[in-house]
């Protein structure tokens, strides 16, 4: 039977109702009823039949921080994609960053050693690898000398927690997709980049970094966790892209005006500025952090050919992945 935490996030939602459209019935944690909403609204846009592929689901209420709720929840389980996680690049979350996608990752798998656990597929992130080489491949190891966001430290450490029980002997995979591209999470970063493109701003961030549809996540999941491959690490990104290219795509799809300027570093650091002294002000308000800064200037390149080269893996062009993204925006816009 197969587990899915994180089921009411972007990747989990999806990777659901792919497999219920198997015929399969995957048991999926949730933290309470308000959450369950996003993913029946995904299902609402996808299928003919949502309630039914909703129903298919056994639905258990649990936390991955509180061991305790999830002993019962393993119960018969064989397959885990682990896709729970917190993201958030607010300095004031750094304590619930560790304790989510770290200690609930261990609580995750210390259990699993204890069950007859086919595969252990981790949902990881790009944020875990170094930056000081171009492209980024599955070998650009963590520096910690780089400069890294709380979330990209959390997301390194759950790693190794990973890692460390395939070496107690749990057969365990990772992918580690770049920013993906998926409709319906108004928490999402492609859900930004589209409100962005429909304020009309004039400035576009210089830097570029991977991209990813968000089908295309859940086929190398469903295509690693089916392979007899364990102990191996993918990153999973179909397209390099500068952000001006994603915002006059995305205003071109929503027929409105691309921003034409490259953001200025003074500008940039003003917004810094600003957001630092509301920071003092308004600990959890949302602002632009040193980290952030850093990554709209930076140009970043992902290698994907390890994943294409195992898996013979194809990615969705680019342009259908995006257009597909604003046909699903206009449905219900965030």
């Amino acid at each position: 039977m197969i587990l899915v935490t994180g089921g009411t996030g972007l990747i989990g939602a999806h990777l659901l109702l792919f497999l219920t459209r198997k015929g399969l019935s995957p048991r999926a944690i949730y933290k309470d009823e308000k959450s369950l909403k996003k993913t029946l609204h995904l299902f609402n846009n996808y299928s003919a039949e949502p309630q039914k592929l909703f129903n298919q689901i056994q639905w258990t209420k649990a936390d991955i921080t509180d061991i305790c709720s999830l002993k019962p929840v393993l119960k018969g389980i064989t397959q885990i994609y682990h896709t729970a996680a917190l993201v958030s690049f607010n300095p004031a979350d750094k304590q619930q960053l560790y304790q989510t996608n770290v200690e609930g990752t261990t609580n995750l798998l210390n259990l699993a050693l204890d069950q007859p656990i086919e595969k252990f597929l981790h949902v990881s992130s790009i944020a875990v690898y170094g930056a000081y080489e171009q492209p980024v491949t599955e070998r650009t190891n963590w520096q910690w000398k780089e400069k890294h966001s709380d979330y990209a430290v959390s997301k390194y450490l759950s790693e190794m927690e990973v890692w460390r029980a395939g070496q107690e002997g749990l057969p365990v995979a990772i992918v580690n997709p770049s920013v993906v591209l998926g409709a319906h999470f108004s928490n999402s970063a492609m859900s930004r980049f589209i409100k962005q493109a429909t304020k009309k701003r004039h400035y576009y961030p210089p830097g570029s970094t991977g991209f990813v549809d968000v089908w295309d996540v859940v086929k190398a999941m469903t295509d690693l966790m089916k392979s007899p491959v364990v102990n191996e690490s993918f990153i999973v990104s179909g397209y390099n892209k500068s952000y001006s290219e994603i915002l006059s795509h995305t205003a071109k799809l929503l027929q409105l005006p691309a921003p034409k300027k490259p953001l200025p570093k003074y500008l940039a650091y003003g917004i810094y500025a600003t957001g630092f002294l509301q920071r003092i002000i308004q600990p959890q308000s949302d602002y632009l952090t040193a980290n952030m800064l850093d990554t709209l200037f930076r140009q970043t390149a992902y290698s994907s050919q390890k994943l294409q080269d195992t898996f013979n893996f194809k990615y969705i062009p680019f342009e259908a992945a995006l257009s597909n993204l604003i046909d699903q925006y206009r449905k219900s816009p965030y």
